[in-house]
């Protein structure tokens, strides 16, 4: 998994902006090159056209979305499903410009559809040379933000949080919490990447998962990409990270070490972004040696509230 920042219609961007859209489509032609590194959660930043400054015509970032879901529609169905979402006054707008996007000049049998949420654009572009990185004029449509030696995504919005947030979208406390969560969870999927990835079988990732889900339901927060057990929860302006552990499968303590060591990764790196956020096991299921283990590690617990309430809170170092 992996942010990009993606080549942008302006005329698509601006109609999004004006409109205060935080929820969008962003389309392509399907017959494009297909992504490799990019899933559900991941974060899609806007280089868009019109922006360009300097001797080589560099493009500037005014904003992102995040991804919640993609489905490849004909154009026609594209427009019949999700309307203006897609960018554009009416449908006559909105297939001109798909065929003047197609190479061949002509209406896309289908069109690849990625629908954002938490949308929101800068009060002024970013350009990624502000970061010593150059992009080519070769590049056709994306670049992946996600480098060896800095995550780009990070950086991007640090910056918008230091120029603020466009007005049209957002306001600034709106836009400001926004920007702090959204770099808490670009920071924590930055730290899962560099994990492995066979840790738990699929069977046990599967019932993580499920109980992340249910513990979601209804609540302001969002599964953490990449791995999908571990999930972020914002309330009452302050963000809680938990990762869920199962104690009714046979291997839960060999799991709970785990946790354990990814729940300090987690802190440690959350406290390198300055936040203030907590991080937590949430057992399903209660055992005194979970606890334990636990309370000796210096990592905070929450049981699930359909089983039993034990609670512990451990202060940051």
């Amino acid at each position: 998994m992996s942010s990009i920042a993606y080549i942008t219609d302006r005329d698509m961007i601006e109609y999004h902006r004006l409109h205060g859209n935080r929820e969008m489509i962003f389309w392509r032609p399907s017959a494009q090159k297909h992504f490799q590194h990019f899933q559900i959660g991941d974060y899609l930043f806007f280089l868009t056209k019109g922006t360009e400054k300097g001797r080589t015509k560099e493009k500037g970032i005014i904003g992102y979305g995040r991804l919640a879901k993609d489905e490849v529609l004909r154009a026609t169905q594209a427009w019949q499903k999700y309307g203006t979402m897609c960018g554009y006054g009416n449908e006559k707008q909105f297939q001109t410009a798909a065929t003047m996007m197609n190479k061949a000049h002509i209406l896309p049998k289908q069109i690849h559809c990625l629908y954002l949420e938490r949308v929101l654009f800068f009060q002024a572009p970013i350009y990624l040379s502000e970061f010593a990185v150059q992009i080519s004029k070769q590049i056709e449509s994306y670049i992946y933000l996600n480098q060896e030696k800095q995550d780009l995504d990070l950086l991007l919005v640090e910056k918008a949080a230091q120029i603020g947030c466009d007005p049209w979208n957002s306001d600034k406390e709106q836009g400001d919490r926004q920007l702090m969560q959204d770099r808490e969870v670009i920071k924590l999927q930055s730290l899962r990447r560099q994990l492995p990835q066979d840790m738990f079988t699929h069977y046990e990732k599967k019932k993580l998962r499920q109980l992340a889900q249910r513990e979601l339901k209804d609540k302001n927060g969002s599964l953490l990409g990449y791995g999908k057990e571990d999930y972020i929860l914002w309330e009452n302006e302050q963000s809680e990270v938990y990762l869920p552990c199962d104690l009714s499968l046979q291997n839960w303590k060999r799991h709970l070490l785990i946790l354990i060591a990814k729940a300090h990764l987690y802190q440690e790196g959350l406290c390198q972004i300055q936040s203030s956020a907590m991080v937590r096991i949430l057992f399903k299921g209660n055992d005194v040696d979970a606890r334990r283990l636990c309370d000796a590690a210096g990592i905070a617990y929450l049981c699930s509230e359909k089983y039993q309430e034990t609670t512990k809170t451990v202060r940051k170092r």
